[in-house]
């Protein structure tokens, strides 16, 4: 894991999650690679994204909580 202070310029491929397949392809067509790119989509809005379905949901909040970025994250 990255220390706290640099957690929103830390890139998703450096991070240790087991991220899926699917999650890695959603990441490449929505443009997303740093957790500040994440963090700036409400999490309520991921669900308007193109293929991003329950189990794309539930990972990216397992995600979340393996990072500790909670704090980052409005609903």
């Amino acid at each position: 894991m990255v220390a706290t202070g640099s957690k929103l310029q830390m890139r998703l491929s450096e991070s240790e999650f087991p991220f899926s397949k699917r999650m890695l392809n959603f990441f490449t067509r929505a443009e997303i690679y740093t957790v500040a790119q994440l963090a700036e989509i409400p999490l309520s809005e991921f669900m308007c994204f193109r293929g991003f379905k329950i189990q794309c949901q539930n990972e990216l909040i397992a995600f979340i909580a393996f990072e500790q970025l909670e704090n980052y994250f409005s609903k």
